[in-house]
């Protein structure tokens, strides 16, 4: 299995699912994995939870975020990486996401994303409506947007983009960068528009802070 980071999609093998529904869960929980196996819908992949000095970690920490059926429940799950059979991304952001009175708005974000070759990847419950087909959006959902950026140059046209980008639900989410670094939108607007000094850096295994000096010295 190749690398995997946080928040991108794994499909588990048929045999993995059958040891992950063996296991001791209580009617809610088997009901909701059952469902997840017998229509084939992928696991997120959580911050992991394994020693970083190990040079192949023994588990993969994944996450299932429920539809509402199932009361919006969270399971977290830990399999064998060669239980993977294969790893995807969350759905891209598009004009049809939302209703009519937000398609101008988002037309002309998507416009722009594409001028700069910057895909934006719809995660939370907006995300997971789309993969499901079940309800998991209530009111008051935000709308979370992944959006893997090349460079810092480009992060902060990215975040002027999303600070100009007015609809009906509130938009959330991270920046991505190269080196499988992520860091919420709105906390580096703060940070580049000089408000705060550092920023929580969520990665693989964790996260820390980090001050414009360090998000610089970051691999592109």
């Amino acid at each position: 299995m190749r690398a995997v980071h946080r928040n991108q999609l794994v499909w588990l093998s048929d045999a993995a699912w059958q040891q992950v529904r063996a296991r001791a869960w209580d009617a809610q929980a088997q009901s909701l994995l059952n469902h997840w196996h017998t229509q084939q819908l992928p696991l997120v992949v959580c911050r992991q939870r394994v020693p970083q000095n190990l040079q192949t970690p023994q588990t993969l920490s994944l996450g299932l975020p429920a539809p509402l059926r199932w009361e919006r429940r969270k399971l977290a799950l830990e399999v064998a990486p060669a239980d993977v059979e294969r790893v995807g991304e969350f759905p891209l952001l598009t004009v049809s996401l939302l209703g009519p009175a937000d398609a101008a708005a988002l037309q002309h974000f998507l416009q722009h994303l594409a001028a700069l070759q910057v895909p934006a990847r719809v995660y939370g419950s907006y995300g997971w409506q789309q993969l499901t087909g079940l309800p998991c959006v209530r009111d008051g959902s935000d709308l979370d947007l992944h959006i893997a950026v090349p460079d810092m140059v480009i992060a902060g046209q990215v975040v002027w983009l999303l600070r100009g980008l007015h609809l009906a639900c509130r938009v959330d989410g991270e920046l991505l960068f190269p080196d499988g670094q992520a860091v919420a939108w709105r906390e580096y607007a703060q940070l580049i528009g000089g408000r705060v000094e550092r920023v929580l850096v969520k990665h693989h295994g964790g996260v820390q802070l980090a001050g414009m000096a360090q998000l610089q010295a970051l691999p592109c």
